[in-house]
């Protein structure tokens, strides 16, 4: 647990927040866990780590001991505004991202992972 403060830890969070979920989309390992979500899973950047790339770019997250939620969403659980500009193909997969501390500071994304080349 850290010892900020509870306002300074949500600004962290949400600072690295769509740079993390965007990672996780590109990275092959998180790739496979997000393909792979059912249910009421949800991944945890605690016990799954952090993608290389993102800590490449962000050396500093190593230390700062963030933690992100992502789960599998159907596309009728996204709010309007977070989903009216996606293209939409089938196969075209929705998660929602928070901060594990913070789930009110929700951050959606729509993949289509068979439009990536990893």
């Amino acid at each position: 647990m850290s010892t900020r403060k509870a306002r300074i830890e949500k600004k962290l969070h949400t600072r690295y927040q769509a740079e993390f979920l965007f990672e996780c989309s590109q990275d092959p390992q998180w790739a496979t866990k997000l393909q792979a979500l059912e249910g009421e899973q949800v991944l945890e950047s605690a016990q799954e780590g952090m993608p290389a790339d993102l800590l490449a770019a962000f050396p500093e997250l190593d230390t700062m001991a963030l933690n992100y939620c992502i789960e599998r969403v159907e596309l009728n659980e996204v709010p309007r505004d977070a989903s009216c500009w996606w293209p939409l193909e089938e196969g075209t997969q929705f998660f929602l991202c928070y901060p594990a501390r913070f789930p009110q500071a929700a951050l959606y994304l729509a993949v289509d992972f068979d439009d990536h080349a990893h």
